[in-house]
Parts: structure tokens; C-alpha cells; sequence
């Protein structure tokens, strides 16, 4: 911390130090890219599948990520437009936060007609683009393709690196609504019921508004299991 501050006092004092300490960084970073490139690479191939078959041994937060998507799917048609909301399951809710987010009774609403469509067939609704599944399944592909040419071209190159990117980002989202659907989700929320909404606040009213426009909500469910409700 001392070294820190010092080096910030230094470079008040004396600017025209920032520029060779910037081309050092840059030159450093160069080199250091490939070797960054590769342990992320593989470090992706392993745990990214760990996580997506954690997630499907838990039938609870599958179906609470399918009423996730299925509210924003919901509130998304309401709008007609993208919306820019993220999401998390868990086993007893799941949260949507995001500076789109309307307001709570809007959210609630839309998660109950979410589930009661999915109770009525709309299995699709379980399903969206943009989910998280398909950013992992990207970045895993992506990390596949280059490990696999390193093993058998034993070559690092930036067509790799492109040719990678390339193939990754056509395959991603088939593949990952093919994670969503047999993986991820579980559209059979029959036994699921929504119980309430509750806010999640960082700054207290109205300096949440000023400070945080990224409003964050979590949907409570519980679980009816053969005639008993039980509170996850």
C-alpha cells in the first residue's frame, strides 16, 4: 500500500514518468497474453461442464431458472424489446436485477403468468437467448477449440485464436439452448409456487434510485410435494 501511494505521488508530481511505465505494462502484457490465454483455456474446459452438471443434479434450481427466464420472456413480449435483466436461481428463488427492471408488482405479475403458462404447455418459455448457459457454453466451446489446436497443431497463432472465436460464436447458441433444455431448466413447474417479491436495497430509499439503478429483486418460491408445501 505504501509502494502504491508513492508511485501515484510520483506520477502527480512527474507525469511524463506514465508514459515508459505504460509501455512496459503493454510490452509485459504482450508476452504474457499467450500464457494467460491457455490457462484460461483450460482452466474453462474443466469447470465450466463441473458447474452446468451441478446445476442439472439440482431439479429445484432448474426449475426455478426456468420461471427466471420464464418472467423475463413474459416481460419482454409485454414491452416488445429486449430488456436488459440478468437473473440467478436457487433452490428457493430465484433474483432478476438490471437497469430495465420494472417495477415489483409488474415483475411479480409477470412471474405468475410465466408459471401459469408453462403449467398450460408453453414449455418454451423455460427457454432464452441470452441466458447465462449460453455465455458459458461460448466461452467453453471457444476454450475447446483452442486447446484441441494446441494439442494437435502444437502451434499458437492469432488465426487460431480467431478460427476459435469464429467457430465458438457459430455453434454457442444452438448449443447452448441445447444445455438450457436438457440441462439448465426443467419446464415441468408444476409443483412449484410463487410466494412473494422482495426487494433487495444497498443505499436505502431514494439514494437507491441516485446510486444504483441496477435494481435487484428476489421471487420466493415453494415446493408442493404430494399434498404438503414445503418452503425452499
Amino acid at each position: 500500500m505504501p509502494f502504491l501511494l508513492m508511485l501515484l505521488i510520483l506520477f502527480f508530481f512527474f507525469p511524463y514518468l506514465i508514459l515508459p511505465f505504460l509501455i512496459f505494462f503493454l510490452i509485459g502484457s504482450i508476452f504474457l497474453l499467450p500464457y494467460v490465454l491457455i490457462f484460461n483455456s483450460f482452466y474453462n474446459v474443466i469447470t465450466i461442464p463441473w458447474q452446468i452438471l451441478k446445476i442439472a443434479a439440482d431439479k429445484r434450481v432448474r426449475k426455478n431458472h426456468s420461471l427466471e427466464h420464464a418472467t423475463v420472456n413474459v416481460l419482454e413480449e409485454r414491452y416488445g424489446r429486449n430488456l436488459r435483466i440478468g437473473g440467478f436461481a436457487y433452490s428457493n428463488g430465484f433474483t432478476l436485477s438490471g437497469p430495465d427492471l420494472p417495477p415489483p408488482y409488474e415483475v411479480l405479475d409477470a412471474a405468475r403468468e410465466g408459471l401459469y403458462r408453462m403449467r398450460q404447455g408453453e414449455v418454451d418459455l423455460a427457454l432464452h437467448p441470452r441466458c447465462g448457459t449460453s455465455i458459458a457454453a461460448a466461452n467453453f466451446l471457444f476454450s475447446l477449440v483452442f486447446v484441441l489446436i494446441l494439442i494437435f497443431y502444437r502451434h499458437f497463432s492469432l488465426i487460431n485464436i480467431v478460427f476459435a472465436f469464429l467457430l465458438a460464436n457459430i455453434i454457442a447458441k444452438p448449443f447452448g439452448i441445447l444445455l438450457q433444455k436438457f440441462f439448465t431448466t426443467h419446464p415441468d413447474v408444476g409443483d412449484i409456487d410463487i410466494l412473494d417479491i422482495y426487494g433487495q436495497t444497498y443505499f436505502g430509499f431514494p439514494f437507491e434510485i441516485i446510486l444504483n439503478p441496477n435494481r435487484t429483486y428476489f421471487i420466493k418460491t415453494s415446493y408442493v410435494n404430494r399434498g404438503f408445501r414445503i418452503f425452499i
